[in-house]
């Protein structure tokens, strides 16, 4: 089980550049993927998605390397770029561009003026993206794990809850009863027949063993689920929907406000696996 959320750092250096590589992921219904890369790595970025995809099946995933240059960096200057400037600088001045007053910094702000070695062996990078999107996998399998905890605890929770109903079942039943009975002797004669019958129905109605067993049966059904490796975000998600079901049945057909009472707490429990939910892959 795993969560959608996590945090990986890794960096190495070449040529006195730190190449650092960070990846991050939140929630998300679906897998989406965000990819921040410098220019000069732009064209990696197919098999990066592809990576990300093969690891991940839901959650915002985002990957963003950087470079942090040494601080005494030796610069080249683009002779291309300054040859068109001469070129056209009879042009510039016709504008009002003159350069004579240009001065030392704004020359080198401009863009792809001063040139950068960036590059970077493919292995290296792989290498870093690869130790980078494992990390994330790492982290967000010890998150998983820490969630799984609360969710079985919950889970003993809600069946300590569950029993206390069943017993307060027969109490409910007997409850119903006695309503029945009472009804039966304020009945007159003729439409006794009739209105019996319609207690009777009543009380099936107001029976909520049923309830009982499938919630009880939701709750195995997660426990199994939260032990798979696989992908079960939304079918958690659904099974607490389905237990949310159920306990509002309880509830709607309780005559005793003790179960009444006990639902509460079932739907507690269950608020807090249905948020679990929305952060399991």
């Amino acid at each position: 089980m795993r969560s959608m959320t996590g945090f990986s750092e890794n960096s190495f250096l070449e040529k006195g550049i730190e190449y650092k590589c960070i990846t991050k992921s939140l929630n998300s219904r679906f897998l989406e993927i965000i990819i921040k890369l410098p220019h000069s790595m732009k064209s990696n970025e197919g098999w990066i998605r592809g990576l990300i995809q093969k690891n991940f099946s839901r959650g915002k995933i985002e990957l963003e390397i950087f470079y942090s240059l040494p601080p005494k960096e030796s610069l080249s200057i683009s002779s291309n770029l300054i040859k068109e400037i001469k070129r056209n600088e009879k042009l510039i001045k016709a504008n009002g561009l003159g350069l004579e007053n240009v001065s030392y910094s704004e020359i080198l702000r401009i863009k792809d003026l001063i040139q950068r070695d960036t590059s970077v062996k493919i292995s290296k990078l792989k290498s870093l993206i690869t130790k980078s999107i494992q990390g994330l996998k790492t982290n967000r399998v010890s998150d998983g794990e820490a969630t799984k905890k609360d969710i079985q605890r919950l889970i003993k929770l809600m069946k300590s809850t569950i029993l206390k109903i069943k017993k307060l079942e027969k109490q409910n039943i007997k409850q119903i009863r006695a309503k029945i009975k009472k009804y039966q002797i304020e009945l007159e004669a003729e439409d006794k027949e009739i209105n019996y019958n319609e207690a009777i129905s009543a009380f099936g109605k107001s029976d909520i063993n049923e309830e009982v067993v499938r919630f009880i049966s939701h709750l195995e059904l997660i426990s199994r689920l939260i032990n798979n490796k696989s992908t079960i975000g939304k079918k958690l998600d659904f099974y607490s929907q389905e237990m949310v079901r159920e306990a509002n049945t309880m509830s709607s057909k309780a005559v005793i406000s003790e179960i009444k009472k006990e639902v509460v707490e079932l739907k507690g429990s269950i608020e807090k696996i249905k948020e679990h939910a929305q952060n399991i892959e």
